[in-house]
Protein backbone atom coordinates (compact mmCIF):
# COMPACT_ATOMS: atom_id res chain seq x y z
CA UNK A 1 0.00 0.00 0.00
CA UNK A 2 1.32 3.12 -1.00
CA UNK A 3 2.38 5.76 1.52
CA UNK A 4 3.75 9.19 1.45
CA UNK A 5 7.43 9.10 2.31
CA UNK A 6 10.10 11.26 3.79
CA UNK A 7 13.57 11.86 2.46
CA UNK A 8 16.88 12.73 3.81
CA UNK A 9 18.06 15.57 0.74
CA UNK A 10 20.78 17.79 3.02
CA UNK A 11 19.14 17.64 6.82
CA UNK A 12 16.29 15.85 8.76
CA UNK A 13 14.36 18.28 10.69
CA UNK A 14 14.93 17.73 13.88
CA UNK A 15 11.77 18.93 16.52
CA UNK A 16 10.78 18.19 19.74
CA UNK A 17 7.14 19.48 20.39
CA UNK A 18 5.06 19.24 23.40
CA UNK A 19 2.47 16.38 22.44
CA UNK A 20 -0.42 13.99 24.78
CA UNK A 21 1.38 11.54 27.18
CA UNK A 22 2.68 8.55 25.67
CA UNK A 23 1.72 6.30 28.55
CA UNK A 24 -1.82 5.03 29.71
CA UNK A 25 -4.15 7.42 31.88
CA UNK A 26 -3.61 5.75 35.59
CA UNK A 27 -5.76 3.70 36.80
CA UNK A 28 -5.03 3.93 40.45
CA UNK A 29 -3.67 6.59 42.66
CA UNK A 30 -4.29 10.18 44.81
CA UNK A 31 -3.29 12.92 42.32
CA UNK A 32 -0.60 13.99 44.19
CA UNK A 33 1.41 10.83 43.35
CA UNK A 34 0.61 11.41 40.09
CA UNK A 35 1.97 14.82 39.82
CA UNK A 36 5.09 13.71 41.52
CA UNK A 37 5.52 10.64 38.89
CA UNK A 38 5.01 12.60 36.24
CA UNK A 39 8.04 15.25 37.56
CA UNK A 40 10.36 12.44 38.08
CA UNK A 41 9.51 10.57 34.30
CA UNK A 42 12.31 11.96 32.00
CA UNK A 43 10.85 13.26 28.97
CA UNK A 44 12.10 11.91 25.77
CA UNK A 45 14.48 13.28 23.07
CA UNK A 46 12.20 13.56 20.69
CA UNK A 47 8.49 13.55 20.99
CA UNK A 48 6.05 15.18 18.78
CA UNK A 49 2.36 15.25 17.16
CA UNK A 50 2.80 16.73 14.20
CA UNK A 51 1.74 14.63 11.19
CA UNK A 52 5.16 14.31 9.48
CA UNK A 53 7.43 15.44 12.05
CA UNK A 54 11.15 13.55 11.92
CA UNK A 55 13.97 13.10 13.92
CA UNK A 56 17.60 12.28 12.50
CA UNK A 57 19.10 10.04 14.87
CA UNK A 58 22.53 7.72 14.54
CA UNK A 59 22.15 7.55 10.79
CA UNK A 60 18.49 6.46 10.57
CA UNK A 61 15.18 8.86 10.63
CA UNK A 62 12.27 8.52 13.12
CA UNK A 63 9.04 9.76 11.32
CA UNK A 64 5.78 10.34 12.53
CA UNK A 65 4.18 9.36 9.66
CA UNK A 66 0.46 9.87 9.10
CA UNK A 67 0.32 9.61 5.60
CA UNK A 68 -3.27 8.84 5.01
CA UNK A 69 -5.38 12.64 4.95
CA UNK A 70 -8.42 11.24 7.05
CA UNK A 71 -5.71 10.09 10.17
CA UNK A 72 -6.42 10.36 13.86
CA UNK A 73 -3.94 11.97 15.97
CA UNK A 74 -0.73 10.45 16.64
CA UNK A 75 2.36 11.24 18.88
CA UNK A 76 5.53 9.95 18.21
CA UNK A 77 8.56 9.68 20.83
CA UNK A 78 11.76 8.16 20.83
CA UNK A 79 15.44 8.19 22.88
CA UNK A 80 17.36 6.40 19.79
CA UNK A 81 16.50 5.13 16.55
CA UNK A 82 16.54 1.15 18.53
CA UNK A 83 14.12 2.74 21.51
CA UNK A 84 10.84 4.72 20.45
CA UNK A 85 7.19 4.62 20.16
CA UNK A 86 3.81 5.92 19.09
CA UNK A 87 0.50 7.08 20.81
CA UNK A 88 -2.19 6.30 18.09
CA UNK A 89 -5.54 7.13 17.79
CA UNK A 90 -7.55 5.96 14.98
CA UNK A 91 -11.21 5.34 14.33
CA UNK A 92 -13.22 2.29 15.57
CA UNK A 93 -13.80 -0.41 12.82
CA UNK A 94 -11.29 1.31 10.58
CA UNK A 95 -9.46 -1.16 7.91
CA UNK A 96 -7.71 1.23 5.51
CA UNK A 97 -4.00 1.92 6.86
CA UNK A 98 -4.09 5.51 8.00
CA UNK A 99 -0.58 5.75 9.46
CA UNK A 100 3.29 4.05 9.47
CA UNK A 101 5.48 5.74 11.69
CA UNK A 102 8.68 3.76 11.32
CA UNK A 103 11.84 4.49 11.21
CA UNK A 104 13.85 4.58 8.15
CA UNK A 105 17.29 5.12 6.45
CA UNK A 106 17.67 6.26 3.09
CA UNK A 107 20.87 4.48 0.45
CA UNK A 108 20.21 6.46 -2.68
CA UNK A 109 19.75 4.05 -4.62
CA UNK A 110 22.77 1.76 -4.73
CA UNK A 111 22.42 -1.62 -6.56
CA UNK A 112 20.92 -4.85 -4.56
CA UNK A 113 22.99 -6.73 -6.12
CA UNK A 114 26.27 -4.91 -4.43
CA UNK A 115 25.09 -5.99 -1.27
CA UNK A 116 26.89 -8.78 1.33
CA UNK A 117 24.05 -8.24 3.75
CA UNK A 118 20.62 -6.27 4.61
CA UNK A 119 19.52 -7.59 7.40
CA UNK A 120 17.34 -5.99 10.72
CA UNK A 121 16.24 -7.28 14.13
CA UNK A 122 13.72 -5.77 16.19
CA UNK A 123 11.79 -6.18 19.68
CA UNK A 124 8.77 -4.66 19.03
CA UNK A 125 5.09 -4.45 21.27
CA UNK A 126 1.24 -3.83 19.87
CA UNK A 127 -1.46 -3.30 22.49
CA UNK A 128 -3.21 -6.65 23.25
CA UNK A 129 -6.86 -4.81 23.61
CA UNK A 130 -9.74 -5.20 21.09
CA UNK A 131 -10.37 -3.05 18.19
CA UNK A 132 -6.82 -2.97 17.35
CA UNK A 133 -6.25 -3.39 13.17
CA UNK A 134 -2.06 -3.13 12.82
CA UNK A 135 0.78 -5.18 11.48
CA UNK A 136 4.20 -4.33 11.79
CA UNK A 137 6.57 -4.45 8.97
CA UNK A 138 9.51 -3.78 7.23
CA UNK A 139 8.32 -1.42 4.10
CA UNK A 140 11.88 -1.90 1.39
CA UNK A 141 11.70 0.66 -1.55
CA UNK A 142 13.10 -0.01 -4.79
CA UNK A 143 13.70 1.30 -8.37
CA UNK A 144 13.66 5.04 -6.90
CA UNK A 145 10.57 4.35 -4.87
CA UNK A 146 8.88 2.53 -7.68
CA UNK A 147 8.88 -1.06 -6.52
CA UNK A 148 7.05 -1.61 -2.32
CA UNK A 149 8.05 -4.64 -0.70
CA UNK A 150 7.21 -5.14 2.46
CA UNK A 151 7.54 -7.89 5.29
CA UNK A 152 5.03 -8.54 8.03
CA UNK A 153 6.14 -9.80 10.62
CA UNK A 154 2.96 -9.42 13.38
CA UNK A 155 -0.46 -9.01 12.10
CA UNK A 156 -3.22 -8.20 13.81
CA UNK A 157 -6.35 -7.58 11.32
CA UNK A 158 -4.72 -6.78 8.20
CA UNK A 159 -5.16 -7.99 4.62
CA UNK A 160 -1.99 -7.35 2.44
CA UNK A 161 -3.18 -5.87 -1.15
CA UNK A 162 -3.72 -8.01 -4.20
CA UNK A 163 -3.90 -11.43 -4.35
CA UNK A 164 -0.90 -14.63 -3.35
CA UNK A 165 1.03 -15.38 -5.82
CA UNK A 166 3.56 -17.81 -4.47
CA UNK A 167 5.04 -18.75 -1.49
CA UNK A 168 8.31 -18.15 -0.10
CA UNK A 169 11.05 -19.65 2.54
CA UNK A 170 13.54 -17.34 3.93
CA UNK A 171 16.00 -18.56 6.39
CA UNK A 172 13.55 -21.36 7.30
CA UNK A 173 10.68 -18.81 7.87
CA UNK A 174 7.24 -19.21 5.36
CA UNK A 175 5.59 -16.47 4.17
CA UNK A 176 2.93 -16.27 1.80
CA UNK A 177 3.64 -13.58 -0.89
CA UNK A 178 1.10 -11.52 -2.05
CA UNK A 179 1.17 -8.98 -4.93
CA UNK A 180 -0.55 -5.77 -6.42
CA UNK A 181 1.16 -4.14 -9.36
CA UNK A 182 4.27 -2.65 -7.98
CA UNK A 183 3.56 -3.68 -4.26
CA UNK A 184 4.87 -7.11 -2.98
CA UNK A 185 4.19 -8.30 0.60
CA UNK A 186 5.62 -11.37 2.45
CA UNK A 187 3.22 -11.92 4.82
CA UNK A 188 4.68 -14.36 7.82
CA UNK A 189 3.29 -17.52 8.26
CA UNK A 190 2.90 -16.81 12.56
CA UNK A 191 3.43 -13.44 14.82
CA UNK A 192 6.69 -12.44 15.98
CA UNK A 193 7.50 -9.63 18.83
CA UNK A 194 11.03 -10.23 17.90
CA UNK A 195 13.23 -11.33 15.41
CA UNK A 196 15.17 -11.04 12.52
CA UNK A 197 14.21 -9.79 8.96
CA UNK A 198 16.58 -11.74 6.21
CA UNK A 199 15.99 -8.66 3.54
CA UNK A 200 18.74 -9.42 1.21
CA UNK A 201 17.58 -13.12 0.62
CA UNK A 202 13.97 -12.24 0.22
CA UNK A 203 15.18 -9.63 -2.70
CA UNK A 204 16.90 -12.55 -4.09
CA UNK A 205 14.37 -14.52 -3.91
CA UNK A 206 12.56 -12.14 -5.90
CA UNK A 207 14.94 -11.97 -8.27
CA UNK A 208 15.22 -15.85 -8.62
CA UNK A 209 11.68 -15.74 -9.52
CA UNK A 210 11.35 -13.05 -12.04
CA UNK A 211 9.39 -10.60 -9.90
CA UNK A 212 12.15 -7.53 -9.57
CA UNK A 213 14.87 -7.14 -12.21
CA UNK A 214 18.27 -8.45 -10.92
CA UNK A 215 19.85 -4.57 -11.71
CA UNK A 216 17.12 -3.59 -9.13
CA UNK A 217 18.08 -0.81 -6.63
CA UNK A 218 17.89 -0.06 -3.05
CA UNK A 219 15.97 3.41 -2.23
CA UNK A 220 14.80 2.94 1.45
CA UNK A 221 14.39 0.43 4.29
CA UNK A 222 11.94 1.40 6.57
CA UNK A 223 10.36 -0.54 10.30
CA UNK A 224 7.35 0.22 11.97
CA UNK A 225 3.46 -0.29 12.49
CA UNK A 226 1.12 0.02 9.90
CA UNK A 227 -1.79 1.37 12.09
CA UNK A 228 -5.32 1.22 10.59
CA UNK A 229 -7.53 1.31 13.75
CA UNK A 230 -7.53 1.52 17.92
CA UNK A 231 -10.65 0.97 18.76
CA UNK A 232 -11.30 4.80 19.09
CA UNK A 233 -9.33 5.03 21.93
CA UNK A 234 -5.39 5.64 22.15
CA UNK A 235 -2.98 3.15 21.75
CA UNK A 236 0.69 2.45 22.45
CA UNK A 237 2.76 1.26 19.98
CA UNK A 238 6.43 0.46 21.45
CA UNK A 239 9.95 -0.63 19.68
CA UNK A 240 12.92 -1.53 22.36
CA UNK A 241 15.32 -2.74 20.12
CA UNK A 242 15.97 -2.32 16.50
CA UNK A 243 19.08 -2.36 14.17
CA UNK A 244 19.85 -2.75 10.50
CA UNK A 245 22.46 -4.40 9.37
CA UNK A 246 23.93 -3.48 5.59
Amino acid sequence: MRRALFSLLTAALIATVAGPAVAGPAVAGTAVAGAAAAAAAPRPKFESAAPFAAWNNGGFILYNNEWNPSAGPQTIWGDSYGNWGVQSDQAAGNTAVETYPSVQEDFDNARVSSFPLIRNGFTESMPAAAGLDAETADDVWLDNYGIEVMIWVDNHGQTPAGRIISHATIFGQHFAVWGSGPTFTFALDHNETSGVTHILATLQWMMEHGYVSSSATLAQVDFGWEVASTGGSPMNFTMTNYWLHS
